[in-house]
């Protein structure tokens, strides 16, 4: 049932209203299994609900994905320079950028999450997902299989 007026964050309807899950699962899987897959699904599941903040969302994926790919080929490019005792550490530098788009897209579709449930709407539980996700991820390849496959695991995992 729909009210007359519109609230500014309610949800429009999505796609695959029968499909979302809560943002929870989406950040659980770009700590467990990877940036790309959580950011993903972070984006399917901002369709899915109908979400006001959608377009900024799908924004903050592929901006941080930009981000990534040129940090990652200034890492490669600048490799020789980085002090050996220091390059253990360099990783971590991958690893924050990714955890902080994920809790900004938790943020912007937690506060949906309300409205959207007050309209009406269902979550699915998103744990065989992220089991599924955590199953395959270790059958990707190996950094030691080639450029490409190492370019790939550390913009995308």
């Amino acid at each position: 049932m729909r009210a007359d007026y519109q609230i500014i964050d309610e949800p429009e309807g999505g796609r695959w209203p029968d499909l979302p899950v809560r943002s929870l699962w989406p950040l659980l899987a770009s700590m467990l299994v990877g940036a790309g897959p959580g950011w993903a699904w972070f984006v399917f599941n901002a369709f899915a609900i109908g979400s006001p903040t959608r377009r900024r969302d799908l924004a903050w994926v592929l901006g941080g994905l930009a981000f990534l790919s040129v940090l990652v080929a200034a890492l490669i490019l600048g490799w020789s320079s980085i002090a050996p005792g220091v390059r253990p550490y360099v990783g971590l530098g991958l690893v924050v950028p990714k955890l902080g788009v994920s809790y900004r897209l938790y943020q912007d579709q937690a506060r949906t999450e309300g409205l959207f449930e007050h309209f009406g709407g269902t979550f699915r539980n998103g744990l065989p997902v992220l089991a599924a996700g955590m199953f395959l991820v270790g059958r990707l390849p190996e950094p030691g299989d080639g450029f490409i496959a190492l370019l790939l695991r550390l913009v995308l995992l």
